[in-house]
C-alpha cells in the first residue's frame, strides 16, 4: 500500500480520506442501516470516484511531461520512462477502486439487514 501512495503522489491523500469517510459511512449503514446515511454513502463515492480518475489523469499528465522532457534532451530510452510512468499512473485508479469496492460489500450488508 506504501507503494501505492508513493507512486500515485499527492492526489492519494484526497482518495484515502473521501474513501475513507465513505467506509465509515457504510460500516455505520451496517451498524444501523437507514436511508439518511446511503447519501452519504453515494455521494462520498462519487468524490472516491473523481478523486482516482483526477488522480491517474494528474498522473499520466505528468509523465507526459517528463517524457517530453527527455525526449527533448534527446534521451535514447525513454520509452522506458514512459511505460514505468504509465504503470505508476494507475495507482489512484488501484487504490480508489479498491476502496469503492470496500464501500459497495459493506453497503450491501447494511442493505440486506435493512430487509
Amino acid at each position: 500500500m506504501l507503494t501505492l501512495i508513493r507512486n500515485g503522489g499527492f492526489p492519494m491523500f484526497f482518495i484515502m480520506a473521501f474513501g475513507g469517510v465513505a467506509l465509515a459511512a457504510a460500516g455505520w449503514y451496517a451498524f444501523r442501516p437507514n436511508a439518511r446515511s446511503l447519501g452519504v454513502i453515494v455521494w462520498m463515492g462519487t468524490a472516491t470516484l473523481f478523486a482516482s480518475l483526477m488522480g491517474t489523469v494528474a498522473d499520466l499528465g505528468t509523465v507526459a511531461y517528463a517524457v517530453s522532457s527527455m525526449i527533448q534532451a534527446g534521451a535514447k530510452d525513454w520509452y522506458v520512462a514512459l511505460i514505468e510512468g504509465f504503470a505508476e499512473s494507475m495507482s489512484p485508479g488501484i487504490m480508489g477502486f479498491a476502496l469503492l469496492s470496500m464501500v459497495a460489500l459493506v453497503t450491501a450488508v447494511g442493505r440486506a439487514r435493512a430487509s
